[in-house]
């Protein structure tokens, strides 16, 4: 797995910010500042983190560069994160606009809300139910070791 670093991922025009060196990243990491890790290439990444003190976030893209899977890991315990929601988006043909966007609220106490929104024309559905949050957890990465985090399946 290569990574690569940099301030931030900007989304609009689908490019890196500035590029770090690896000491760059690690100071940042250390002192718990905001960075941005790239997997797999600085072009055309497989997906990208966004790290910061208390919280990592995961931007899966797909061929055209469109954060068709995204998830949100937060700090809940020292040195614990827990995946508190996961957003997969679905677009129109090859476009950058979002059709559809479904996101998973996950609860650690097993509670599960489903909300799935569409917007050509605009509706919102929502339901809820439980489902085991085992998968959830993971331990907050040390630097460079970003391998759990970047697991599309998430289930035991």
């Amino acid at each position: 797995m290569e990574i690569f670093f940099c301030k931030s991922w900007f989304r609009a025009k689908k490019c890196p910010t500035e590029m770090w060196c690896e000491e760059q990243a690690k100071a940042a990491h250390e002192d718990g500042k905001p960075y941005t890790v790239l997997v797999g290439s600085i072009e055309q990444p497989y997906c990208f983190l966004e790290v910061t003190r208390r919280a990592v976030g995961v931007s899966f893209l797909d061929q055209l560069l469109r954060e068709s899977l995204s998830y949100d890991f937060q700090e809940v315990e020292p040195g614990i994160l827990f995946l508190t929601m996961a957003t997969y988006r679905e677009f129109e043909g090859d476009t950058g606009k979002v059709e559809s966007g479904t996101s998973y609220i996950f609860g650690r106490d097993g509670a599960v809300t489903l909300r799935r929104e569409f917007f050509n024309p605009q509706r919102l559905e929502t339901s809820a139910s439980s489902a085991d949050v085992a998968a959830n957890y993971s331990p907050k990465p040390e630097f460079g070791r970003y391998e759990d985090l970047i697991r599309v399946e998430r289930s035991s």
